[in-house]
């Protein structure tokens, strides 16, 4: 079976479609994303032959095609990483990216030149390439662990800056050998400087081109998510024809540069939210597309005993050695200095470049040329693998993930949800409460509850905060305007299936009307019942628990409130989760509830 005659259209829309069913399944399974779309793209291509992209699309679209996603890839990581992240981190940070990352190059080059063998010049260059971790394996592993606030920003800082740094690294020992291969030539060091000075100045530049066009309002709100797009586009395609690789650079520094000017306004609320989509999109595709494109040969090739054993060098050696001795007399404790010492998987971007550099070196005929890809693709997989697996039970062993069970977050104050916090807080589940007014920010603390300090809702308030404990919110006020916008902005950040809103009282059907979409399935509890009741029952009753096996011997007079599983973690009741088959953990219910003769309003 082949899908190589199909149209090509086609073909790119199974790519797509495989890509994200790929995170999907990785949601559902609680794999790491990254080793789904490996084995999907290695079934895909050499292991079932169904298809090779890079045959089927040509290596004149295929490269051009991976370039460009990677450049929005790069953008988007670079765009949202904030400044204030540095507060406490910024020495580790800077000793990383440059004491770290010259340790870690040379090591890696002599593991390259002696295990490999391959030669000084091939080693050089690749040691460079081996210096990117990059967001795309990154995040998704961070997402999945929630480790303390300084690791995971050190992780994100590292893979977005040595992105462009190890390729311009690479490029420039490359030229170098290109210069003693052919002589001392003052005209071709001039140049290489020139044109990677160009590459620089253009990524500046084409941010304040673009600030300075929606300050003076020449953009509309619509149409500014795709003029940014075509931006990164083009910067990413001029700086690659100035000079091969500097893309990646200026697209990364036009990325940083608006990161730094933008200081996360609303008005780049919704492209951030569309050059995040794309990127979420690319992330998968292109990684699917890269390894459909591999061959046998080249997965025969990297089987070997010197590939492990340089490998387990890279991971149990060079990266320790090189991020703790960067790290030493920093901000950032022995434990957090451990963890970001052994967590370090390539990706994507390794693997595009190497292919750029293998081309050069067999146009060289330098030898081993044709054993760059395999190599760098065993790199990628065997650490993609071990860190995937790895990150979130080394980090619980290491102390700098939270140990505690999922927390829940309360937005408003009453007497019904200081009583749910409390309740919860007797199972040792963290809880954090966001009031509006301070004497109840007062009535929490002294529940023992944990109060936010700041507004919640906004972004430049939550990042000073470690909200690592904390894996969903539930919306409680007595409005539902206000709900409606803390649910709008609090779900990209605990996601839609972690956030959900108490009823609120509706005196008309079109009000009611409000809540007949998708946020239907967020109602907490009964939709029928309006905050109001739920304060003037707890004034006359409690909330009642029973063994979740024990759950048919509730009556329909009780209403289910909640489901703590044996590992603790707490399920809010809404139209998705109604608890009629659980069998272990804790059920939470209001007695008698529904023989209330009270308003339901």
């Amino acid at each position: 079976m082949s899908l190589l005659n199909l149209p090509l259209i086609l073909v790119i829309v199974i790519f797509l479609a495989l890509g994200i069913f790929s995170q999907w399944l990785a949601s559902r399974i609680k794999w790491p994303s990254i080793v789904v779309m490996s084995i999907v793209g290695l079934l895909v291509g050499p292991v079932f032959k169904l298809i090779n992209p890079e045959h089927a699309l040509g290596s004149e679209v295929f490269s051009p095609l991976v370039s460009l996603a990677v450049a929005i890839i790069l953008f988007e990581g670079s765009s949202n990483l904030d400044f204030r992240e540095l507060r406490g981190i910024s020495k580790a940070v800077a000793r990383i990216i440059t004491i770290g990352a010259v340790i870690a190059w040379i090591l890696g080059a002599i593991a390259l030149h002696y295990i490999l063998n391959f030669s000084i010049q091939v080693s050089l260059v690749m040691g460079g390439l081996f210096l990117i971790t990059g967001p795309t394996v990154i995040q998704p592993l961070l997402k999945q662990a929630k480790v303390r606030k300084s690791v995971d920003s050190i992780l994100r800082w590292e893979s977005i800056i040595l992105d462009p740094i190890g390729p311009m690294l690479a490029l420039g020992v490359f030229y170098l050998f290109e210069i003693f291969e052919q002589g001392f030539q003052i005209g071709i060091i001039l140049s290489f400087i020139l044109r990677l000075f160009l590459a620089v100045c253009i990524g500046f530049f084409s941010s304040y081109v673009f600030m300075w066009f929606l300050k003076k309002d020449l953009i509309p709100q619509n149409l500014m998510p795709p003029v940014q797009l075509i931006f990164i586009l083009l910067v990413f395609a001029l700086c690659d024809e100035i000079l091969p690789e500097s893309g990646l650079m200026s697209v990364t520094i036009f990325g940083l540069v608006m990161a730094r000017m933008k200081r996360h306004d609303l008005i780049f609320k919704e492209s951030d939210h569309f050059i995040e989509n794309m990127s979420s999109i690319m992330v998968s595709t292109v990684f699917i597309l890269i390894t459909s494109s591999l061959t046998l040969d080249v997965l025969k090739g990297i089987l070997s005993w010197k590939l492990v054993v340089f490998c387990a060098v890279i991971i149990l050696l060079v990266r320790p050695i090189s991020i703790l001795f960067a790290t030493m007399n920093t901000e950032i404790s022995k434990r957090e200095r451990a963890m970001v010492s052994i967590m370090a998987p390539r990706g994507i971007v390794v693997l595009t470049v190497a292919q750029f550099f293998a081309g050069l070196f067999m146009n060289k005929n330098a030898p081993m040329a044709e054993y760059i890809t395999p190599v760098t693709f065993g790199l990628v997989i065997v650490t993609v693998v071990i860190y995937g697996f790895s990150f979130v039970p080394l980090s619980k062993l290491m102390k700098v993930a939270s140990t505690e069970p999922p927390g829940v977050i309360i937005v408003g104050e009453s007497d019904f949800s200081f009583r749910l916090g409390t309740k919860l807080r007797e199972h040792n589940i963290p809880v954090m409460t966001f009031n509006l007014f301070s004497n109840a920010s007062d009535r929490a603390k002294e529940l023992g509850l944990e109060v936010f300090e700041g507004n919640l809702l906004s972004s430049n308030d939550r990042i000073y905060a470690d909200l690592t404990r904390y894996h969903q919110c539930i919306l409680m006020t007595q409005s539902f305007v206000f709900n409606s916008l803390a649910f709008n902005e609090l779900v990209p950040e605990f996601g839609l299936n972690h956030v959900n809103m108490i009823p609120v009282a509706f005196r008309d059907e079109k009000m009611k009307s409000n809540v007949s979409g998708p946020i239907r399935n967020h109602i907490l509890f009964d939709s029928n019942y309006s905050s109001h009741w739920y304060n003037r029952y707890i004034n006359n009753n409690d909330i009642s628990e029973i063994e979740a096996h024990r759950i048919e011997e509730l009556t329909d007079k009780d209403m289910l409130i909640y489901h703590i599983s044996s590992d603790k973690e707490v399920t809010f009741r809404n139209k998705r989760n109604q608890f009629a088959h659980e069998d272990s953990g804790i059920i939470g219910y209001l007695k008698g509830a529904y023989s209330e003769e009270t308003d339901i309003n």
